[in-house]
């Protein structure tokens, strides 16, 4: 570790409050393996503490103190003493069980919440963009573009996720899109995930299946550094295509955007402003004032012309108050009046630790509550979300287990909840499995009393699969009575359908060589569509799945046919 890069970041983490890792890589031009050990220098000298995402000053360095916290096995615990240090909590999540356990408990504590970007029951107020209108105006925009560069024809993919809030922003792109005037060939929509490489795989597969996609629309940055990379793994050169993003929510993606290659535009949210709105709202609402139901932040579309007039220089990483903030009006006034009582201590819930928006929201908060004198804590509900869904496979892999009779032949498709079937299944006797799942392989190969079939067949780097025509020839010469199959999406219309175009033909063989179909899918899953389809909603006859399904879900299954079958909660 340099000295000079060493006091650099010191200095940094001191000024701010908090400094994450992948923005001080960029700033240093080094890898974040190098600045993370860099910051366990620093703790270890007493100079910064290591949270998720980055660091934050200790006592001696700086105002705030941002401590990590998870559920794990003692949730209640760490519930009961977050909220016991805490004055207020301002949540960017509310979806997973930890986070609407904590907010449950914050509420009947009379702790003051403030929702970012999702509503949440309970919460004092909403602080978010317009995502409608804001996803309408980037449509528009991308008509224009279209008009200009594709002859007005569009093919477009939507990489969009099941969230309120983000299936928002789709719903107002398309809508802008069609207001523009363009012919719409197509409208590719599916859940992209949360994560940049589940982004890039099912890019690819939609690049693959569809070769006239012109743009891709990304409801997040992390979206669309997936979808990039699907682009250039695709050989798409920039302007074959259009990536689009929602959120311009770090430096790496404004940098992006001024480049002007793959995208040519995207709509900036402008997390330093939602930052200071959330902690004054949380102000206001510790002193028990009146909040209006939501603060709507400001929006715009940045293009590579207009990105430096909102975030001069190179690194496009501060925000030109001097220069744009007239034309940026604040939801609330920017307050930091010394006189006013403050609360001591306010909690961040940051749901994905690794996204920019957080991050950064993360950052500015830190750097704003520093200026007030209000300690930060910085709650990581991403561990307790994994957690979370690890027990809804284990709850969906014991109710398929339930359905499986001694002297069954089955066949178990690749899937972490295949994985926890074939767990389930090493103690039972009598039962031949055919798979080709090397996880699952791996669960039952000292199995005594399970006779094994492995497939075979190429195994693709990044899965755990095993495909192509080995694995689909060893199925053809197969027959099995049960079936538990993994798919991506699975609807009334479209029927089952999933990302990975190499694992389609193999699921295909799988049903083909079945007397019985089970899709086991938690309600993420349902009522979505991916992007090829594995075969027609006739050929499944039942799905299981965990108590949140919806129940207009559940009733289209049932209407169609399928038995449904919900998973007792564990």
């Amino acid at each position: 570790m340099t000295a000079q890069r060493a006091e650099a970041i010191a200095d940094q983490i001191r000024e701010q409050g908090f400094a994450g890792v992948r923005e001080l890589a960029e700033r240093h031009r080094v890898s974040e393996v190098t600045i993370r050990r860099d910051l366990l220098h620093l703790e270890q000298s007493g100079r910064a503490r290591r949270v998720h995402g980055g660091a934050v000053g200790t006592s001696g360095e700086s105002g705030l103190a941002a401590e990590p916290a998870s559920a794990g096995t003692g949730e209640t615990l760490a519930l009961g003493s977050v909220l016991d240090r805490v004055d207020v909590l301002v949540t960017a999540s509310g979806g997973s069980r930890f986070d609407l356990g904590l907010i449950e408990r914050a509420c009947r504590r009379g702790v003051p919440v403030i929702a970012e970007s999702v509503s949440t029951p309970g919460a004092r107020t909403l602080v978010a963009v317009d995502n409608l209108v804001a996803g309408a105006d980037l449509g528009r925009w991308a008509g224009g573009y279209a008009k200009e560069h594709f002859g007005g024809i569009v093919t477009a993919l939507d990489l969009s996720l099941d969230q309120v809030n983000t299936s928002e922003r789709s719903r107002g792109f398309i809508a802008g899109l069609r207001e523009a005037g363009v012919e719409i060939r197509q409208v590719l929509s599916v859940n992209a995930g949360a994560e940049c490489d589940s982004a890039r795989r099912i890019t690819l597969a939609a690049l693959e299946a569809h070769h006239e996609i012109n743009l891709i629309f990304a409801i997040n940055d992390t979206t669309a550094q997936g979808a990039i990379k699907a682009c250039e793994d695709r050989g798409v050169a920039p302007g074959e295509v259009a990536v689009l993003p929602f959120g311009l929510e770090g430096p790496a993606m404004r940098r992006e955007v001024q480049r002007g290659g793959y995208c040519p535009a995207g709509l900036a949210m402008f997390p330093e402003i939602v930052a200071p709105t959330c902690l004054e709202a949380a102000i206001l609402a510790s002193q028990d004032e009146p909040l209006l139901a939501s603060l709507v932040t400001p929006h715009r579309v940045l293009t590579s012309e207009t990105v430096a007039r909102y975030y001069p220089g190179p690194e496009c990483d501060e925000l030109d108050w001097d220069g744009v903030g007239a034309d940026l009006p604040l939801a609330l006034p920017t307050a930091g009046e010394r006189g006013r009582r403050l609360p001591k201590r306010a909690g961040f819930v940051m749901p994905y630790g690794e996204h920019d928006w957080y991050r950064v929201l993360a950052e500015q908060l830190a750097r704003y509550a520093s200026r007030l004198g209000i300690a930060l804590e910085v709650i990581d509900s991403e561990a307790s979300r994994r957690a979370e869904r690890a027990v809804r496979e284990r709850e969906i892999a014991a109710a398929a287990a339930a359905l499986i009779q001694p002297g069954d032949v089955i066949v178990l498709d690749t899937g972490g909840v295949t994985t926890r079937l074939a767990e389930i299944l090493a103690d039972r006797t009598g039962l031949t499995v055919i798979t080709n799942s090397l996880a699952a392989f791996l669960a039952l190969r000292d199995a005594p009393s399970i006779n094994l079939i492995l497939t075979g067949g190429g195994a693709p780097r990044d899965g755990e699969a095993l495909v192509g025509p080995v694995a689909q020839n060893t199925l053809h010469d197969l027959r099995a009575d049960r079936l538990f199959l993994v798919a991506a999406g699975l609807s009334v219309e479209f029927g089952v359908s999933h990302a990975q175009l190499g694992e389609v033909a193999v699921k295909q063989a799988m049903i083909r060589a079945s007397r019985e179909v089970t899709v086991l899918a938690d309600h993420s899953v349902l009522g979505r569509d991916s992007v090829a389809q594995v075969t027609g909603i006739r050929s499944v006859h039942r799905v299981v799945t965990d108590a949140a399904v919806p129940a207009e879900t559940h009733l289209a299954l049932s209407r169609a046919g399928i038995e449904v079958v919900i998973a007792p909660a564990g």
